[in-house]
């Protein structure tokens, strides 16, 4: 902590045994949470759309997605209490890496609230949510591509010196990353779109999905963020399949080219079989990465320490999980599908781990305390 930090907590000593209420403590409520509810909300949709489904398991994926509506919401709270008894906070959090990185997350925190709406409310609502969620849409394709622009000139500008990309926070991929899963939103709500909405819905899914190739290696307690680049390649599969299972036969270019949609169909399928074997291999890396920190060699006790980042391990991962599920249900594999349940399972199994990890770093004053958040200036 550096005495910019230090004259704002005057109680707290350098070595950390101070104490500090709460209004000290919510002035480290950073931006880095809505990684948990980006990555709750993955949870819900992949629970609606495994596979291998059994008697409860839509239930499961209603309330895991009606209890990230709820953590979203205390969550905004919470960043609203931080910038009202902190307003120098609000630059800051905008300006300073990485948590400025981090307001990615917030945004892709509304993108899987959208994409639980139509999973879980379209198939009971009437015709009005289907035209919120076109809304919905179109507003998220604009803010994320405003964001996406605007906050790599504060990047920059925040910079004291060149970063090199294998430098970056992994966290920078999430600036990018929002404005990509426009497209995993269009494959998702497209089906419930009348068709002259569905067309321009899934050009733009399509377009926005090229964005997003970026990431390097971070420190160790920043490595599960490693596991972004998988959501690239794993996202883009869902969108692109997802497009083209939707797209308005006999409507618009496609009544002019009435071949063209079982050829587009049959295209994003084998794109989507190129780009998961590459996603296997980014997954590989992030893995062969991360497990020498939690298992090092001739150490009995791990390298790491929960850091936000850790929600990393869910997000990109539950794109990759849906992406083997379509490419399973295209080729009526049931042996792929399998895998894709499997997958299911364990990042069901890792999402418990988060949640547990994250309350107990609240508690023990392991994240939202000086000098251990996001939110650490660069010259500290």
């Amino acid at each position: 902590m550096n005495d910019d930090e230090q004259a704002l907590y005057p109680g707290y000593r350098q070595n950390g045994t101070g104490k500090l209420g709460v209004r000290d403590r919510v002035a480290h409520f950073t931006w880095a949470n809505f990684a948990c509810t980006q990555s709750t909300g993955g949870i819900a949709i992949l629970l609606s759309m495994t596979p291998h489904q059994f008697r409860g398991l839509q239930t499961a994926g209603v309330v895991i997605s009606i209890l990230n509506v709820v953590l979203f919401a205390v969550f905004c709270a919470g960043m609203l209490v931080r910038f009202v008894l902190h307003p120098r906070m609000v630059k800051r959090s905008f300006t300073n890496p990485p948590e400025m990185f981090f307001f990615g997350s917030f945004w892709l925190s509304i993108a899987t609230g959208i994409i639980c709406m139509q999973r879980f409310g379209v198939p009971h609502a009437g015709d009005w949510l289907v035209v919120a969620i076109r809304v919905l849409f179109w507003m998220y394709a604009a803010g994320t591509l405003v964001f996406a622009t605007v906050i790599w000139v504060l990047a920059a500008a925040a910079a004291k010196a060149p970063v090199k990309m294998i430098q970056i926070n992994p966290a920078a991929f999430l600036m990018i990353f929002n404005t990509m899963l426009t497209g995993t939103i269009a494959g998702s709500i497209a089906q419930s779109q009348p068709p002259e909405q569905r067309l321009p819905i899934i050009v733009a899914g399509v377009a926005f999905q090229g964005l997003g190739w970026i990431n390097g290696l971070g420190s160790p307690d920043l490595r599960p963020g490693l596991f972004m680049p998988v959501g690239s390649a794993g996202y883009t599969v869902v969108s692109l399949i997802g497009c083209a299972r939707y797209i308005p036969q006999g409507y618009g270019f496609f009544a002019e080219h009435p071949g063209a949609a079982d050829v587009l169909q049959v295209l994003a399928t084998w794109v989507g079989i190129f780009l998961w074997l590459f996603a296997f291999w980014l997954f590989g890396l992030a893995l062969v990465a991360n497990l020498p920190l939690v298992f090092p060699y001739r150490h009995l006790r791990p390298r790491m320490s929960f850091t936000l980042s850790w929600w990393g391990l869910i997000f990109p991962n539950v794109g990759f999980a849906i992406a083997t599920i379509m490419i399973g249900e295209e080729f009526r594999s049931d042996a792929v599908l399998w895998v894709a349940s499997a997958m299911t399972v364990l990042l069901f199994a890792a999402w418990l781990m988060d949640l547990g990890l994250h309350v107990k770093a609240l508690v023990t004053g392991q994240i939202m305390w000086p000098g251990k958040d996001e939110d650490v200036l660069k010259d500290s």
